[in-house]
């Protein structure tokens, strides 16, 4: 090959490789357009492994294991232009498949003892009910350092208008539901809760007029939780009966004798 089509080669690559980086990069942060579970932590890494194992392990039990066989693309008889055609096609395909299909992936949401893990599985909800279910069955915690866990349905930019419009998707939902509750934390962002509050109670109230509010022990909630540029969305159900979908405090709930006679 000539040194204009080594060179040539050398810039593409270097491209690509920047551009993969860019795509890890941009994946590694908590943004909008995403779904997954939203936690509270007293140690991040070590919550982080946690929850890598409590997904895992019930995602595999719902879904099916995750490990799939991959192909391997022989070169053979390959010209030059060819050769370095595919090898950026790989490179693009392994940054794609790096940020993209992992079933769960930790990513930095930029506040104090909150995580986020990124996910692609169908129902995010469904995986927390199953750890719910097992913690409650055990009466025993399954983690030391996680606390929170949330099912987060949907994430948007951190402007009313865009958090009015992703709520307004959650809110059928809640159709079934005779109570409900609003449960609205703004951290690092210059929103105020009664912003939100106010409009997303009036979307709920129109969209079912019989809809009760209940602070103490609501059927249905709506989550919405700012995160600096991103808000997290989700409806839960049972949400102070569940201990605020704390699984410690779930745990040593379960765990407590009963007071009836």
């Amino acid at each position: 090959m000539s040194d204009i089509g080594n060179k040539r080669k050398a810039r593409d690559k270097a491209f690509y490789i920047k551009s993969a980086k860019q795509a890890r990069r941009s994946a590694g942060e908590l943004l909008p357009g995403i779904k997954g579970f939203l936690c509270t932590s007293n140690r991040e890494k070590d919550s982080v492994r946690e929850a890598y194992n409590l997904l895992n392990e019930h995602a595999d039990i719902l879904y099916g294991s995750e490990i799939k066989e991959e192909g391997i693309e022989e070169k053979k008889g390959l010209e030059i232009e060819d050769e370095l055609s595919q090898e950026m096609e790989n490179l693009k395909k392994k940054a794609e498949k790096s940020v993209s299909e992992r079933r769960f992936q930790s990513v930095a949401t930029g506040v104090k003892g909150c995580l986020f893990i990124r996910s692609t599985v169908k129902s995010p909800t469904e995986v927390v009910d199953a750890i719910i279910d097992e913690i409650e069955k055990k009466k025993l915690p399954s983690t030391k350092f996680l606390l929170r866990m949330l099912p987060i349905q949907a994430t948007c930019k951190s402007s009313l208008e865009e958090i009015l419009k992703s709520s307004d998707k959650l809110i059928e939902q809640m159709g079934k539901s005779k109570t409900f509750s609003l449960i609205v934390k703004v951290r690092n962002h210059n929103l105020k809760r009664d912003e939100i509050i106010g409009p997303v109670a009036d979307m709920v109230k129109k969209a079912f007029p019989d809809i009760k509010v209940d602070l103490d022990n609501p059927e249905t909630s709506l989550i919405v939780e700012v995160l600096r540029g991103t808000t997290c969305l989700a409806v839960v159900s049972n949400y102070s009966q569940r201990a605020k979908y704390n699984l410690v405090e779930i745990a040593q709930k379960t765990n407590k004798p009963s007071t009836d006679l």
